[in-house]
């Protein structure tokens, strides 16, 4: 009956990472607990406690209990055994009367005397020579026990396999780095329209106007181009405005110092006139002006299929000619109403028709997110992330226990917006590291910087693989970090 329940030794449970927690295993007839795996020195000393109160062994049997570490590669150490005699065993084995072969078949950490009936617990200690690959993480333990209770090897029978838990990095604590806070980003809505003047004034008219030589001028629906866009950036409520550029075009005939003069007072009163609508303070707000709109003549003349290939090349070649100042510019415009080769042109196409559409106003509108609290940006972020800094994104992670899959989810999408950022690659890193994702580290790692947290993950990551001597210099090199001095004592 008592070599049957040796037989079915069953170890329950497992490791734990940390070294320093007890571990219960259990076995029908016995069980093994406050199994430590510890560093000493250059050894790894394993020490249990062996309850023997379920054993019952027949005086003359025994058996080895004998504990074997492995990593699945291919590397294995048994450490000594202990051997439970029966008492004419145990007699035997302290007369030396046993075989040679039974004596020398197990190395032999203890021998006790199973004391049947009686409550029994047998300290087992054993040391050997630690191997860098038992620091690795897969490294495991089990334990063998004969099954025939006569020390023969050929007769065993194992435990399940369980972490040996040496290796501290599972409880290694990585450091985020908070990102520099930034301006945030921008999104720009562009457009153009045709505001109208009265000749040689700028005067904005939002409302139509008839102008002293008769002529009506209505803004209405250019001013609604506008409008309307600035309308739609503002459609988040979570966003302001960050800034509106103005830039009025004039056309080229006239002189080139009236045309400048006009164009910058045009497009002033075109940037006052938005800023007062929508309540906007002057640091917003900007205007320049191009005095004569040559750029944009040149396109007419390009795509133009009115032209001869001649008028197009001659209206090119002026158009194109070096201006060194105002006066160039207006020599280029009187040649343009006096040189026999364009004048009927120009009275009948490019004053009436062109030089019109070449007075336009270009705007340019900014949104960014207004200041909200870290709550609201927890809802932003699900919808309009890349409004957001990476410095309010890690806000947002904040929000969250690290770990979890809210604090991962919001460290991808930083990483998504920001992919080339030290910072962003740095956090994700030891996010990665926290849930087990060690080759996902390494590769944020490559462009993490060398930062004091980067080298602590880094020195996390070497210890995963066993190499302490490299983790503890990383560690080192990380200085007054808290989290990397923790963890070096971790390996110490």
């Amino acid at each position: 009956m008592a070599m049957k329940r040796l037989s079915t030794i069953a170890i329950m449970g497992g490791l734990l990472i940390l070294p320093a927690i007890a571990t219960r295993y259990s076995t029908e007839a016995l069980t093994i607990e406050n199994l430590q795996a510890r560093r000493v020195d250059s050894l790894l000393r394993l020490t249990a406690d062996v309850n023997l109160d379920g054993v019952e062994l027949p005086s003359t049997r025994q058996f080895f209990l004998t504990p074997v570490i492995t990593d699945g590669e291919g590397n294995s150490e048994v450490l000594p055994s202990l051997l439970v005699n029966g008492r004419s065993m145990q007699i035997a084995w302290e007369r030396r009367s046993v075989s040679g072969d039974f004596r020398n078949s197990h190395e032999v950490a203890q021998a006790v005397q199973r004391r049947n009936g009686k409550g029994q617990r047998v300290e087992y200690l054993a040391e050997t020579p630690l191997e860098k690959w038992m620091w690795r993480s897969a490294a495991t333990i089990y334990w063998t026990v004969d099954t025939c209770g006569c020390g023969r090897q050929n007769g065993t029978r194992r435990s399940d396999d369980a972490l040996l838990g040496l290796n501290p990095a599972g409880e290694m604590r990585p450091a985020w780095i908070t990102p520099a806070v930034t301006a945030l980003p921008v999104e720009v809505h562009e457009g153009e329209a045709q505001v109208n003047f009265e000749v040689n004034r700028s005067e904005l008219h939002d409302t139509p106007y008839r102008c002293k030589n008769g002529k009506i001028i209505d803004n209405t629906a250019q001013l609604r181009v506008i409008d309307d866009s600035i309308r739609y950036a503002l459609s988040d409520r979570n966003v302001e405005i960050a800034g509106v550029s103005i830039c009025g075009y004039a056309s080229p005939e006239g002189s080139y110092a009236a045309n400048d003069r006009l164009a910058t007072d045009r497009s002033r009163a075109l940037s006052q006139y938005i800023a007062s609508r929508y309540n906007l303070p002057d640091s917003v707000s900007e205007y320049d002006a191009v005095p004569e709109n040559w750029a944009g003549f040149r396109k007419m003349v390009e795509s133009s299929a009115e032209l001869s290939a001649t008028q197009r090349r001659e209206l090119l070649e002026l158009i194109d000619r070096q201006a060194y100042g105002p006066a160039d510019y207006d020599a280029k415009e009187q040649e343009l109403r006096t040189d026999s080769r364009f004048v009927s042109l120009y009275r009948d196409k490019i004053l009436p028709e062109w030089f019109p559409a070449l007075r336009t106003t270009r705007f340019r509108i900014t949104t960014r997110l207004r200041p909200l609290s870290d709550e609201v940006l927890a809802e932003v972020i699900k919808r309009t992330p890349e409004k957001m800094t990476l410095n309010q994104m890690f806000r947002v992670a904040r929000l969250y226990p690290e770990g979890s899959d809210e604090f991962f989810d919001v460290m991808q999408t930083a990483l998504r917006y920001y992919p080339e950022d030290p910072t962003a690659n740095l956090n994700m890193a030891a996010t990665l590291i926290q849930r087990g994702d060690i080759a996902g580290a390494e590769k944020c790692l490559e462009k993490a910087g060398d930062t004091p947290e980067a080298l602590n993950a880094r020195g996390i990551i070497a210890t995963w693989a066993g190499e302490l001597q490299e983790a503890e210099e990383l560690f080192r090199r990380a200085g007054a970090l808290p989290e990397a001095a923790k963890n070096a004592g971790m390996i110490r």
